[in-house]
Parts: C-alpha cells; sequence; structure tokens
C-alpha cells in the first residue's frame, strides 16, 4: 500500500512533468476533481501536490479560485536567469575547491538521455532533460541546500521554455544542435581547466538568455 506522503511525490511529479511538457499551460487553471481522478488519487494528496508545487513557483494560488500554472512576463524571465548565474556562479567558486577529475558520471547520464531524445525528435523530454543535465552539474559541489534551490528555480525556468517548445528548439537551431552546446559544456567541465570552464558557463547561459523571446 501507498503511504499519502507518496501518493503527494507521485502526485507532484505528474502535475510537474503536465507542465514540463506544455500539456498544461501557463494561466491554466488547476482542475482539481478530474486530474485527481486522472492520476488514481484522492484529492487530499493532490491538494497537498499543488501546495508543493505553488512553493516551487510553478503555481500559484488565487483567493476562492484554486491553483492555475504560473505566467512569466520578461522581467520574471530575467530575474530567473539573473539568479541561475548567480547561483552558478557560486557553484563554479566550489568547483575550484573539489578534487581533480570531476566524477562526472550523473552529467555523463543525462548528456546521454539528452541525446536519445533529440534523436527521437521529442522536443519537450530535451527540455526537461537539459534542466536534469544542469541540476546534476551544479549537484558536483555536494552543496545540497544549493542544488535544492538551484533545482527550484531551473522549475520556474522550464515554465518559459515550455510556452512553446517548437519556438524553444527553433531558437537554438534543432534539437541536436541544442545537445552539441551541452555536450561542449560537458567535456570543458572533463577538461579541468577552472577558467575554460568558467568562460564555457558565461557563454553557455548568455546564449541561453538571448534565445528566450
Amino acid at each position: 500500500m501507498i503511504v499519502q506522503e507518496s501518493l503527494v511525490s507521485l502526485a507532484t511529479a505528474a502535475v510537474r512533468e503536465m507542465v514540463a511538457v506544455g500539456n498544461l499551460r501557463p494561466g491554466d487553471k488547476i482542475n482539481e476533481p478530474p486530474l485527481a481522478e486522472q492520476l488514481g488519487i484522492s484529492r487530499p494528496p493532490l491538494r497537498e501536490a499543488l501546495r508543493v508545487l505553488a512553493t516551487e513557483g510553478i503555481l500559484e494560488q488565487t483567493p476562492r479560485r484554486g491553483y492555475r500554472v504560473v505566467e512569466l512576463n520578461p522581467e520574471d524571465v530575467r530575474e530567473i536567469y539573473g539568479l541561475r548565474r548567480a547561483l552558478e556562479g557560486y557553484a563554479l567558486e566550489l568547483f575550484d575547491a573539489l578534487p581533480a577529475p570531476l566524477d562526472l558520471t550523473d552529467v555523463d547520464a543525462e548528456m546521454a538521455t539528452m541525446w536519445a531524445f533529440a534523436e527521437a525528435g521529442d522536443a519537450a523530454a530535451v527540455v526537461r532533460t537539459n534542466m536534469q543535465l544542469h541540476v546534476a552539474i551544479v549537484a558536483l559541489t555536494g552543496q545540497e541546500r544549493l542544488t535544492s534551490m538551484y533545482r527550484s528555480l531551473m522549475f520556474q525556468l522550464q515554465l518559459c521554455i515550455t510556452v512553446n517548445l517548437i519556438a524553444e528548439a527553433q531558437s537554438v537551431g534543432d534539437l541536436k544542435q541544442g545537445c552539441e552546446r551541452h555536450a561542449t559544456l560537458v567535456e570543458t567541465l572533463r577538461s579541468g581547466d577552472r577558467e575554460r570552464i568558467r568562460q564555457e558557463f558565461l557563454d553557455h547561459g548568455q546564449r541561453d538568455f538571448l534565445a528566450v523571446p
């Protein structure tokens, strides 16, 4: 029997995925009864899951109207990218104190998954794995709070990426070109050249920012 806490975790992941792939889009209202039925759970764990997603900045609660998917304006996007750069900058500082070479096992696994989804033409999965790859890189620091904060920020960043997955794919050329950019980032990490790593992160983050409409 699945305990209530596990149901909340499963529901949180399921709704987050629906937002990530565009089944729930910015501004969409969450209709709890049919969603609970679709997920095969009762409404209490679903409500708790919605509260969790609200703390992540993916959903927002409106008085007497329940939850809806957050809509991001250009200023929101600039703020999110600014915070992302700040957290990545801190991660880079921590990398300098880590023994070389870095253990890229988890990073390589995410990169391989990203390539597989690109080959399959699954834009939504590529975008999702993009996020997971960046989180895996920050997790190399071994700092749980930093990684948790960064993961939450990337969930919010995903909102502005998945507004139009086709446009996102076009904005970075195509899915495979996006993978190539990330593969370059990973290989730079593997090089151990701290200055090169710092510059690649700066260029990579700036490129992503310019790609956002």
